[in-house]
């Protein structure tokens, strides 16, 4: 879910962003989309390429596998890889195997129930900004994501 953090400056003003947590996560599914198809990656060379604390990232890439986006493989030659080819995994995938169903307001949380929604003003507005936002996270693929960043940095990140 998208969390409402306050600000830290102002606490009667908030901003709607997504965790710490997916922001790593989606960073290390781009890593391995970057790779070889069916290559395995470390955690540890997933977290010091992306600059992420490496106990933190080991447990969003589980989400994510518990997801089936990534495929765990112990042992020796352990590590992870892309469960599915990386332009079949989408950035809604990614966010919600890290935090759940995304809602706006907890009146569009799936689990959630509101007596309001049918006289609210507040609910169609937001239902409606819910909706765009899945459809554009549905549409960004990780092939789409990898294939950007490659660009940026051959840019030199003025793409």
């Amino acid at each position: 879910m998208i969390e409402c953090l306050q600000d830290s400056g102002e606490p009667e003003e908030a901003t709607v962003r997504l965790t710490r947590g997916t922001d790593y996560g989606a960073r290390g599914v781009i890593y391995l989309a970057k790779l070889p198809a069916n290559a395995i990656a470390l955690v540890g060379d997933i977290a010091r390429e992306e600059g992420i604390p490496e106990s933190y990232l080991a447990k969003i890439l589980q989400d994510l596998a518990k997801g089936g986006i990534l495929r765990s493989h112990r042992g020796a030659k352990g590590g992870f890889s892309l469960a599915r080819p990386p332009q079949e995994i989408t950035l809604r995938e990614i966010v919600e195997s890290v935090e759940g169903p995304i809602a706006l307001s907890r009146c569009l949380a799936p689990f959630e129930s509101c007596d309001r929604r049918e006289t609210c003003a507040l609910y169609p507005v937001l239902r409606h900004a819910q909706e765009q936002l899945l459809v554009t996270l549905e549409g960004a693929t990780l092939q789409d994501m990898a294939t950007q960043e490659n660009a940026l940095l051959r840019a030199g990140g003025d793409a």
